[in-house]
């Protein structure tokens, strides 16, 4: 009804009526006085809607809090009944690697078919000179240590070795001729390149002499090769002072009695292993060598010893690997022990004299162990977390007085934040999805993030005015989550939808991870909404029975609270920022100090670099994170060395195909250092020997029978000095036997090792340049690159896709949610800057912080993005919610949401502060990101947003239907009835008689 009606109607009543003698005279008749009209929307729309649900809500909560109580926990439990199946998953390639990649695929046909054996272990020696008797004392006291190592099960290092064969120089020559025994090798130093070698299975040092060739092939060449001895395969410095191919006791006493002196002459009088008695680069061996002006070697600073192991992988497989620490690690359990124990002797001997000589290990299973149980360590700081933030919750929840502090009420609402994370881990287990690394944060996110709506809903229960809080408890209540319930709304849904987006991404541990975070949200959503008010208006109860806080069954009488219980300080300190941040002045300073940190913001982001270290997973002074260390100090690696893995091929009609791959691989020498293969060195051998055309690939060799056949030639080939070392590396169709046709070839394999690289820009580009060499080659059979490089790689090509995809997305949800939920599309569009601009200054200043892009970070910054909300839109949706100027709206959202805002904030800082100075990757990035996102976070949302609402913030709610007329009573105003002045009372009753 317009005003222009109200006037129409008044006029007949003065007219017409005539009144009793009993009622006041119509002169005396008072001008009518209507209830208050206050603008609010249309009953109908949304915003009613969406309020009187949540009104309902807090109304029946408080009115039937037990049966609310014992549902959440029914609910809660339900969920918890997955514990039992939950899978933990530590694997990286489980993780890391999306599994319909060209790595996890081929990874995993590998394993299936033909997995891995080899396991190196390794100790790096360092000092002022290892070049001393001492150090050389040291190093063979640690090499017998490990031969002295027997398992529970007398396990030693000779049953976990690869063995290779040895070979007798003398007695071999001697056999193959009827010359005069030479002098023996090991008491001469010069040396007769024309002497019998058989090569090494993993290096390249072969002599030029090949008995394979000639005469004595098959017999009785055959027959001596089949008979030779074998050692544990291993490297070092030491081999110069074996004896006759073994350390007995002359080489023994020839170790104890060295000298400076000796030691030079024997390292500069060339590189033959006296234990292996085949060439041996030495040099590679040392690190910081320095030389005379003739370049001798003189002196050296650290020098390397490495022990090649071998596991069962059958055995391995029967088993299921061993999954100590959720490592996921494939390797047999008999293997896992040993390596257990040589962990153990080798830091032992640090001890060993001198001890200035550092050691620093690396066993083979030392990363997974290493990795998890500094993950798993920090989890412990999750009670001492808990504890911390129930302290600050109890602070700002209760007041400093007997009955009105709410210990308990503030214990049950962290209560809803482990029921959540029981009913999101129970329920996530049942459904398959695995609990990695990643998962070991989400206690602390949600412990952060869930108790905001706590505060939030506590900071609308204390802002009922005076008339409010004289209604009953049951509409108090409903008052409360009337004006709570859509900004918890608006904060838990655009969470969650951070975390939704995240669990489409191709990453395994972070759609698993997030996919986690978005249950545990929803989940702590409602109990905030109906178990945590159920409780709250039990405790409400109490204080108006004036119970005591503690001792609830004791009842004060007369109480009367302290008046500095009743002093709300932060909200007093948010008023006067409110009244300061409206004053033009401090908005030009805000708004220069923003654009200050975002011009450092997009220089961050320019300088970020996309990299990620597997070694990062280690704490920097863990024995591994050493040895990585000085490893890349001594001896930095030249690139990554890539297998080319070949699946069946048919030989010899694919040797045209497997020469056009060789001659590309060589070809390109701008990412390709140096290519290894048999056939690089079977080509030339049977080219060189045999073949008298063009040779191979020419010559096909198809049409050859007997022992001049391609099979033939083969075995010939690879029981030679120089196919040796290849014959180890193949996958045979049965067994191949010396002087016999050579069974087919299951899997055989092309090594090379590329450049070192710069990153991802040249890392990916050169990885997709090699797989397209061997796609184009068109094999019929499986043909595939493979190096643990290329999982980080892979992983590189994906991440900065998916990092991008996953934030757009994640924004263009949240924007959608908070314009549907605030009713407001300028509002949301100012929350969606605050956002885009902590983003920004997160980007910027991990930078800064010595983050890089990788996996971890990524998955942080995605989750941030829900968080970012938090802060802005609670501001947004309180300024739409108040009457007056821009400055009036700015200066009363700050005051009355602005304190639940902040509380949010630092009790989720508060919640991984014991973070900071983790250990671990994982948990340190974490608190970097999230402290960032807090920092950059309350600082946009209290003060940027407030600003800019100031300059260009929408109308309240209901403005649109005040300025047009269409006014509705509010909900609770009083009937229209005219209001008795002249003597009457309010009470009286004025009956017109018409």
């Amino acid at each position: 009804m317009g005003s222009e009606d109200l006037e129409n109607e008044e006029a007949p009543i003065k007219d017409n009526v005539e009144f009793s003698s009993d009622t006041v005279k119509i002169e005396k008749l008072p001008e009518m006085e209507f209830a208050k009209v206050q603008a609010s929307p249309k009953s109908k729309s949304l915003v009613s809607r969406f309020e009187g649900l949540f009104y309902s809500l807090g109304a029946f909560t408080c009115r039937r809090p037990l049966p609310v109580i014992i549902g959440c926990f029914i609910f809660t439990s339900l969920g918890c009944l997955g514990l039992p199946f939950i899978r933990m998953e530590n694997n990286a390639i489980k993780l890391w690697i999306p599994q319909e990649s060209d790595f996890s695929l081929n990874y995993n046909w590998l394993w299936a078919n033909f997995p891995p054996e080899f396991r190196q272990h390794s100790v790096i020696i360092h000092g002022d000179d290892i070049l001393t008797p001492e150090a050389i004392q040291k190093m063979y006291k640690i090499y017998k240590e490990v031969y002295q190592i027997k398992t529970k099960d007398n396990r030693t290092w000779r049953d976990s070795c690869l063995r290779i064969p040895v070979v007798n120089i003398d007695e071999m020559i001697e056999s193959f001729t009827e010359e005069k025994k030479r002098k023996k090798r090991w008491a001469d130093d010069d040396y007769d390149e024309d002497m019998w070698d058989m090569g090494d299975d993993f290096n390249e040092g072969f002599g030029k002499a090949d008995y394979s060739v000639g005469q004595f092939y098959p017999k009785p060449y055959c027959e001596k090769v089949s008979s030779l001895n074998t050692e544990c395969f291993e490297e070092s410095i030491l081999e110069l002072w074996a004896y006759k191919g073994a350390f007995d006791e002359t080489a023994e006493r020839n170790i104890a009695s060295l000298t400076k002196e000796s030691i030079l002459a024997r390292i500069n009088a060339g590189n033959y292993s006296e234990f292996y008695m085949i060439e041996r680069d030495f040099g590679s061996m040392l690190a910081g060598v320095k030389r005379d002006e003739n370049g001798k070697i003189v002196s050296a600073n650290a020098t390397i010893m490495r022990w090649m192991g071998r596991m069962n992988a059958t055995r391995a497989l029967l088993e299921g690997g061993k999954n100590d620490a959720g490592t996921g690690e494939i390797v047999d359990m008999g293997t896992d022990d040993f390596e257990r124990d040589l962990a153990q002797i080798l830091l032992k001997s640090e001890e060993i004299e001198p001890k200035y000589l550092k050691v620093e290990v690396n066993v083979a299973n030392s990363f997974g162990d290493i990795a998890s149980s500094t993950i798993y360590g920090d989890v412990n700081n999750l009670i001492l977390g808990f504890s911390i933030v129930f302290i600050y919750v109890n602070f700002m929840l209760g007041k400093f007085n007997h009955v009105e502090q709410r210990g308990y009420l503030s214990l049950i609402g962290l209560g809803s934040v482990g029921m959540s994370i029981g009913f999101s881990y129970g329920f996530c287990s049942l459904i398959g999805l695995a609990y990695g690394p990643l998962h070991n944060m989400i206690p602390f996110l949600l412990l952060g993030i869930g108790i905001d709506d706590m505060f939030v809903t506590m900071q609308c229960f204390n802002n009922l005015n005076a008339e409010e809080q004289k209604k009953s408890r049951e509409e108090r209540f409903g008052l409360t989550l009337k004006r709570a319930g859509a900004a918890i709304t608006v904060t838990s849904l655009t969470d969650f939808l951070a975390f939704a987006i995240g669990g489409t991404t191709v990453l395994p541990a972070l759609r698993s991870f997030c996919i986690f975070c978005a249950v545990g949200l929803i989940v702590v959503y409602i109990l905030q909404a109906t178990w945590f008010v159920a409780w709250l208006s039990i405790d409400q109860r109490r204080i108006e029975e004036q119970r005591n806080g503690t001792l609830i069954c004791f009842k004060h009488k007369d109480f009367k609270p302290n008046k500095f219980s009743q002093k709300n300080i932060l909200q007093s300190v948010f008023k006067s920022i409110a009244n300061v941040i409206v004053l033009k002045p401090v908005k030009a300073v805000i708004i220069c100090i923003t654009l200050v940190i975002l011009g450092f913001s997009i220089w961050g982001n320019i300088e970020l670099r996309q990299e990620f270290n597997p070694v990062w997973f280690l704490p920097p002074d863990s024995y591994l994170a050493q040895w990585h260390k000085y490893h890349n100090m001594h001896f930095p690696k030249q690139g990554e060395k890539v297998t080319v893995f070949m699946e069946n091929l048919d030989l010899p009609k694919d040797l045209a195909r497997l020469d056009k791959v060789h001659e590309e691989l060589v070809a390109q020498e701008d990412i390709i250092h140096s290519v290894d293969s048999w056939y690089l060195d079977f080509k030339k051998y049977v080219n060189t020997n045999f073949l008298t055309g063009g040779g191979i690939p020419e010559e096909t060799m198809d049409e050859l029978v007997g022992d001049e056949s391609f099979d033939a030639r083969l075995t010939q080939f690879l029981f030679g000095s120089v196919g040796s070392k290849h014959r180890l590396l193949l996958s045979y169709d049965g067994e191949i036997t010396c002087g016999q046709p050579a069974p087919a070839i299951n899997m055989s394999m092309i090594q090379f090792t590329h450049h070192l690289m710069d990153g991802p820009k040249e890392q990916i580009p050169a990885m997709n340049r090699v797989k397209k060499i061997l796609a184009g080659a068109n094999f019929s059979s499986r043909v595939f690159p493979m190096c643990i490089g290329y999982a980080s790689w892979e992983t590189d090509e994906v991440i900065s896709e998916e990092l991008y995809r996953n934030i757009l997305l994640a924004i263009l949800c949240v924007f959608i949610t908070t314009w549907i939920l605030l009713f407001n599309f300028g509002a949301s569009l100012q929350v969606l800057g605050c956002v885009v601009l902590t983003l920004v200054n997160v980007g910027g200043f991990i930078h800064f912080w010595g983050l890089t892009i990788d996996t971890v970070s990524c998955t942080n910054v995605i989750i941030s993005i829900g968080l970012c909300v938090d802060y802005s839109a609670h501001i947004a949706h309180a300024f739409m919610s108040t009457h007056g100027t821009r400055d009036e709206r700015v200066k009363k959202a700050l005051a009355d949401i602005g304190p639940a805002v902040f509380n949010g904030g630092f009790s989720t800082f508060l919640a991984f502060v014991l973070l900071a100075g983790s250990r671990s990757h994982v948990f340190a990035t974490f608190f970097k990101v999230f402290f960032l996102v807090v920092l950059f976070g309350l600082y946009n949302g209290l003060f940027v947003l407030p600003v800019a609402l100031s300059f260009i913030g929408p109308k309240a709610y209901g403005s649109e239907e005040l300025e047009n007329e269409e006014v509705v009573l509010e909900e609770e105003a009083e009937p229209f009835r005219p209001i008795i002045k002249n003597g009457a009372t309010e009470d009286s009753k004025v009956e017109p008689s018409v």
